[in-house]
């Protein structure tokens, strides 16, 4: 019997892969389609028919990325499971940032890509702040965190700003254009800022020893 042989990725995903790549490391301004397809091997003719332009390219990442974020948004959570659910959310949250950096980074320089999508961003935004306040309820229920009812509704905001606006600020203020698990942590430590004042001692503390990458 012939050995299996492994298949090779397909010339769009290749694609896909590399631009990613670049994206994330060079900001989406610095990457060429030319520099893509020298990444994966291929002529621009070529890449050119799976991606007329790099914004075809963003559309692409952007519905990959809501896809993943699916996964978070399907977390269950209990008061009794919340430090831990909150744990995963939060890290998956972040790690979505990890993946996806341009996206957060450089909208400024891509724009707008389509109206559909922008209505799925804003579902994602409403579904995640959902997600938070309901958890926060959580542990307010079991005593790990104490706040007024007023105040979480301003919190999941915040959070939320926090997460998605952290590669825009480092990029804006520090300069820093691919994140690294030092600032992706830093980010996780600012987000905490915002409440960890509120929490019980012990709470804090087992977030503090689990929550990071």
């Amino acid at each position: 019997m012939a050995p299996k042989t492994t298949k090779s990725p397909k010339t769009k995903d290749r694609i896909l892969n590399a631009s990613l790549h670049l994206f994330n490391e060079n900001g989406y301004d610095t990457v060429t389609t030319a520099r893509i397809s020298e990444e994966v091997g291929i002529s621009e003719g070529n890449l050119w028919y799976h991606f007329r332009t790099k914004k075809d390219l963003v559309k692409t990442h952007q519905y990959a990325l809501i896809r993943r974020i699916d996964t978070r948004l399907a977390i269950k959570s209990t008061p009794e499971t919340v430090l831990d659910a909150y744990i995963q959310f939060n890290r998956l949250m972040f790690e979505e940032v990890w993946e996806y950096q341009f996206l957060y980074r450089d909208q400024a320089e891509f724009g707008r890509t389509d109206p559909e999508l922008e209505q799925k961003v804003a579902r994602v935004y409403e579904r995640t702040t959902a997600i938070l306040q309901k958890m926060y309820r959580q542990m307010m229920e079991a005593g790990h965190l104490t706040i007024p009812e007023d105040e979480i509704a301003p919190l999941s905001d915040n959070v939320w700003i926090v997460v998605r606006y952290w590669p825009s600020f480092l990029r804006e203020t520090r300069r820093v254009v691919k994140l690294d698990r030092l600032t992706l942590n830093a980010g996780i430590r600012h987000h905490f800022a915002l409440f960890e004042t509120h929490l019980s001692a012990q709470a804090r503390a087992y977030l503090d020893t689990n929550a990071y990458a």
